[in-house]
């Protein structure tokens, strides 16, 4: 199902149902426009042409994305997650987690690429990522010490030094212990 980039999926509710004839498994995609008409197709069958015959006669407007390159409703709503607080998590995870400057926020080809995928976007700058980043790791710092004083039990400490992809020197702590049977 994740090589189904076809716009004529677009059309209709996603994933579909799975349905059994006999030994043969089959999908059922039900019409987003009119819910009570569906399409059904073997499983092992990718071919698109019974979903697009079913688009074209349905829904005019498909063929009006194909003309004039705009989106559906549908294709421009479908798995849209955009939220700012969302988009502002994830930039804080991308940039501790995977060593990226903050200044990426600042970008104008990255700005137009989140343009491009969700028009309101609303990207911050690289000041307020580093505030971002600060105040998660404050909000963890609380959260690990709140974790750690309920811990009845022995805790291991161990230290580990690292370099990081920019040649910063990095100290590591480490804490072991069990909780509930599991180390």
């Amino acid at each position: 199902m994740k090589n189904w980039d076809a716009p004529c999926y677009a059309h209709f509710k996603l994933p579909p149902d799975i349905v059994y004839d006999g030994n043969i498994v089959k999908y059922r995609f039900y019409c987003l426009a009119n819910p009570s008409r569906f399409v059904t197709r073997a499983r092992h069958d990718d071919a698109t042409s019974n979903l697009k015959r079913h688009a074209h006669e349905q829904c005019p407007s498909l063929n009006d994305h194909e003309k004039t390159g705009q989106l559906t409703v549908a294709e421009f709503a479908r798995g849209s997650t955009y939220s700012e607080s969302r988009l502002r998590y994830l930039h804080v995870k991308w940039f501790a987690m995977h060593h990226r400057p903050m200044e990426l926020t600042e970008d104008d080809v990255y700005r137009e690429i989140l343009g491009m995928f969700h028009a309101g976007v609303d990207i911050k700058s690289a000041q307020t990522a580093s505030r971002d980043i600060k105040d998660v790791f404050e909000i963890s710092r609380v959260a690990v010490k709140k974790k750690l004083e309920v811990i009845q039990f022995r805790k291991h400490v161990a230290l580990d030094g690292w370099s990081s992809p920019n040649v910063m020197s990095t100290l590591g702590i480490l804490v072991s212990y069990v909780d509930e049977g599991q180390i």
